[in-house]
């Protein structure tokens, strides 16, 4: 494992701390540049439709090529193979240019940015992970070796996809704070203020602190309301994805992945919603914002679009492409028996996935699990 279980602890710890505070993003990109590396590292955000930059932060390169690359837009598309194939990388999966391009690092293309820009500087193989790609945001984060360090390898892809949903979750909260800076100091005058509906909880959901627009979200009890001191969700399957997604964030923000990130949300009118959980125990800057305080969760006014289901649980309780065509079958109704034939597999291996998915999810039947689906299942 190329991070360590240390290493990775902290670099998450201070990714999330970017969420509170923006201006410690430029040494989180130059400690994954060491640890990782990369020569250089950028990331970028930017609010939709309107495409205007809300953050975009650089290490590893001066100020005069960074000024520089600013001229190459069209290029820097083409060298990636187009806006249709960037437009398909899926989210969090790392796009590597000596694969999308692979004539660009050989010499074999006459691309300007490369020419004037990648070649003068030695710079070889990229990595670009979209971070977020909707309506209301687009970021980004590229890492890019010098020639000298060879393409990317498989150690080092499995190290930034480790890192990719964290840092997608840091980018999201931050948008949602609109790239605000939250000092410990200030913190609940700063969230009072947000336009955002944002919530304040202990490990058991136990709401210590809600802002005015999470407050109103709360009185009509259509999308949040309290059970005693508890939060809960109009939906049974959402409730319960939040649960251990916060559950997590008490026990070890590191394993936390994909949980607690754009759990969807509806209201009885059929709005849409998201909720997003940032842990608070972990780094130098968020213990000790709010006494007993586990998580904030955020509640964003769009959700992503999810191809189906199994893809949605998968997200919500950080289910394996495995796990998740295991869930897929047995939802659709079939015995572990025929779903080891249909993915031509063994019983045993089939039933050790379900194993897993009852583990992730908190469920302990299988019918539990076809009531899980239904209740995630979203209008088409």
């Amino acid at each position: 494992m190329l991070l360590s279980l240390e290493g990775l602890s902290e670099l998450i710890g201070r990714i999330y701390d970017c969420a509170l505070d923006p201006a410690l993003w430029s040494e989180v990109l130059a400690e994954i540049n060491r640890r990782l590396g990369f020569l250089q590292a950028t990331l970028t955000l930017q609010a939709m439709p309107t495409g205007a930059v809300l953050l975009s932060v650089a290490s590893g390169i001066s100020d005069d090529w960074l000024e520089r690359s600013r001229a190459y837009g069209a290029e820097v598309i083409e060298g990636w193979g187009g806006a249709a194939r960037i437009g398909a990388i899926p989210i969090e999966e790392p796009a590597l240019l000596s694969e999308m391009n692979p004539g660009l690092l050989a010499g074999k293309s006459d691309n300007a940015f490369y020419e004037d820009w990648y070649k003068p500087q030695g710079l070889g193989d990229t990595a670009a992970v979209v971070l977020t790609r909707d309506a209301w945001s687009l970021a980004s984060i590229s890492l890019t070796r010098h020639t000298d360090q060879g393409l990317i390898d498989a150690p080092v892809l499995e190290a930034i996809r480790l890192l990719a949903p964290h840092l997608r979750r840091a980018v999201t909260i931050s948008r949602l704070l609109d790239v605000r800076a939250v000092a410990a100091a200030t913190f609940e005058s700063v969230i009072d203020r947000a336009g955002t509906p944002i919530l304040i909880t202990d490990g058991q959901l136990g709401l210590l602190h809600a802002n005015a627009a999470a407050q109103a979200l709360l009185a009509g009890r259509d999308v949040l309301m309290l059970t005693g001191q508890r939060l809960a969700t109009a939906m049974p399957a959402t409730t319960q994805a939040l649960a251990l997604a916060v559950a997590q964030a008490a026990e070890d923000e590191t394993a936390i992945g994909r949980r607690g990130l754009a759990i969807p949300l509806l209201a009885g009118n059929g709005e849409a919603r998201a909720l997003h959980v940032l842990p608070l125990r972990g780094g130098a800057l968020r213990p000790g914002l709010v006494n007993r305080a586990v998580a904030a969760i955020f509640v964003s006014s769009s959700m992503p679009e999810m191809a189906d289901t199994g893809a949605l649980v998968a997200q919500l309780f950080g289910l394996s492409s495995s796990e998740t065509r295991v869930f897929d079958l047995i939802v659709e109704g079939l015995t572990p028996a025929e779903a080891a034939e249909r993915l031509g597999t063994g019983v045993s291996t089939v039933r050790t996935h379900l194993l897993h998915i009852f583990d992730k999810t908190g469920v302990r039947r299988q019918t539990d699990l076809v009531r899980l689906a239904a209740g995630l299942a979203l209008p088409g």
